[in-house]
């Protein structure tokens, strides 16, 4: 059976076309507890919050779950984030990225109580289809009356936890969060049901879905408006310069866990792309992936350059590649 190891991360257990194909078509047990978390409370929080994230937080209702994003001064992307609000001026955090918790700390200021819950937390994904399905007899609650973007606190195999409808996948599905001795607990049990998954299948499943890793797309200085989302900013979208698009290619050697190069040119040139992630994609046939090219340039079937020649044969697709209404991940359980 597959381990729990919440302080490394697993690229896979086996096959990561089988790890992706389970997520799709039943689902899938992921171990995202190297991401960084957060509680903070007092009255001050909302505040503390509007030092680090670029969205409005103040109409955010106890229960839910809203996505940001951070930025430098000059509106460049650093990070994104979720922010959970638990009621009674709590909140968590969520990143990828530790020190936006530890910047968090350092603004909280008086009156404000700010934990990192890092070192202690074990976050668990179980995303697909057949998610629901495969938690229904362990769950204190009844997580078909979630919504999307929503969380309770409830128990996991008696466990205490909290629980989220959300997900990095493109499918329904759930975050569990929960302590990480109780992690060391649930993991085993879930994975006697659900075929555990490495981050070799969430970063393909994430391309294939049209969403960001901070640490590839956020790598040069981009807006939100560049990386498709100024709906979670304040940004102006008008002066964009370039645009995130998704496209097809060739690779002589099938890409995993791609990621820019040092040699990555940037800005990108007139009739080139600077690819940021890319994958082999079941869904596509071949290789997926996602870059910036010139913003008048982003047209459906346009076919840029790849300047370092990793990619060939580009053409421009949908984004996202996979489900581009966004349905499935919004729909109600059958």
């Amino acid at each position: 059976m597959a381990g729990f190891n919440p302080k490394a991360l697993v690229r896979d257990y086996g096959s990561i076309d089988g790890e992706a194909r389970a997520c799709r078509e039943d689902c899938a047990l992921f171990d995202f507890s190297f991401v960084a978390r957060a509680r903070i409370r007092g009255v001050g929080a909302l505040a503390a919050l509007g030092h680090v994230v670029r969205r409005r937080m103040d109409d955010l209702a106890p229960g839910r779950i809203r996505y940001a994003v951070r930025t430098r001064v000059d509106g460049t992307l650093i990070s994104d984030l979720t922010i959970w609000n638990l009621g009674e001026s709590a909140y968590e955090v969520m990143s990828g990225r530790h020190e936006d918790i530890l910047d968090l700390i350092a603004l909280a200021g008086p009156g404000v109580e700010c934990l990192d819950l890092t070192g202690e937390s074990a976050i668990l994904a179980v995303q697909g289809p057949r998610s629901l399905e495969s938690l229904a007899d362990l769950v204190a609650t009844d997580l078909s009356l979630l919504p999307y973007f929503a969380h309770c606190e409830t128990a996991v195999a008696g466990l205490p936890c909290r629980v989220g409808r959300l997900g990095y996948t493109g499918e329904a599905g759930f975050e569990i969060l929960l302590s990480r001795q109780d992690g060391h607990r649930l993991w085993p049990l879930l994975a006697e049901r659900v075929r555990p998954a490495g981050f070799a299948a969430a970063d393909l499943l994430r391309i294939e879905a049209g969403l960001v890793l901070f640490a590839n797309e956020f790598r040069f200085p981009v807006k939100s408006a560049e990386a498709g989302l100024a709906r979670f900013d304040r940004a102006d979208g008008q002066n964009a310069r370039r645009r995130l698009v998704c496209f097809t290619a060739s690779a002589v050697e099938p890409p995993i866990l791609w990621h820019p190069p040092s040699a990555a040119a940037w800005p990108p040139a007139r009739g080139q792309i600077t690819v940021t992630s890319a994958c082999w994609s079941p869904i596509a046939g071949g290789p997926l992936g996602l870059g910036y090219v010139p913003a008048g340039e982003a047209r459906l079937g346009a076919a840029p350059k790849d300047p370092l020649g990793f990619f060939e044969d580009i053409k421009l697709v949908q984004h996202p590649f996979h489900d581009p209404a966004k349905q499935r991940v919004r729909a109600g359980w059958t």
